[in-house]
């Protein structure tokens, strides 16, 4: 699949930096995205509806809750990378992911559901990604009072996954498989 280069520190903001270092370097991270796509169906298909409606500690959120966040987290970036690949220059807001979460209701939905929406959201995001050239996989725009790159919001998109992925693994789990 097409190679997305590193986004530079200049085109993301500091805080998603621990989300961009959790992508492996030597692999295209369209490829990762594809991967980690099948490898998270695959789990989370293999455990019990109990064991994806309950949390780690009270407060927190439900695995079902965890993928539908992930989900919506790539709508947001998707939606910043095409904007920004547009050129628009219009500042983009933050968003409540704690909102997003409580109105999503995910817990109450089947997995199956949840992961049918998640493989299509999956898909958008590889073909818009794969459709972009080098040049406009630069492009900057604004969102979250933070300049960002369209290739940036790629690889915060894997990034962000991982690390939700490593916290089911190590809170929910119990080890990381």
């Amino acid at each position: 699949m097409k190679h997305i280069a590193k986004p530079q520190d200049a085109e993301h903001a500091v805080y998603y930096e621990k989300f961009i270092a959790l992508v492996d370097l030597k692999k295209s991270v369209l490829d990762q995205l594809k991967a980690n796509a099948k490898m998270i169906e695959q789990n989370l298909l293999s455990l019990s509806d109990d064991k994806l409606s309950s949390t780690y500690a009270p407060g927190k959120w439900t695995i079902k809750d965890i993928l539908m966040h992930l989900i919506d987290g790539e709508r947001v970036f998707l939606y910043r990378a095409m904007r920004f690949a547009r050129n628009d220059k219009s500042p983009l807001p933050f968003f409540d992911e704690n909102e997003f979460a409580k109105q999503a209701n995910a817990t109450a939905m089947p997995i199956r559901k949840i992961l049918k929406e998640y493989k299509a959201t999956r898909q958008a995001t590889l073909a818009f990604f794969t459709n972009q050239s080098a040049a406009t996989l630069k492009r900057i725009g604004m969102a979250s009072n933070a300049s960002m790159s369209v290739r940036a919001c790629a690889w915060i998109i894997c990034g962000h996954e991982l690390h939700h992925w490593n916290i089911i693994q190590d809170r929910y789990l119990g080890a990381r498989l």
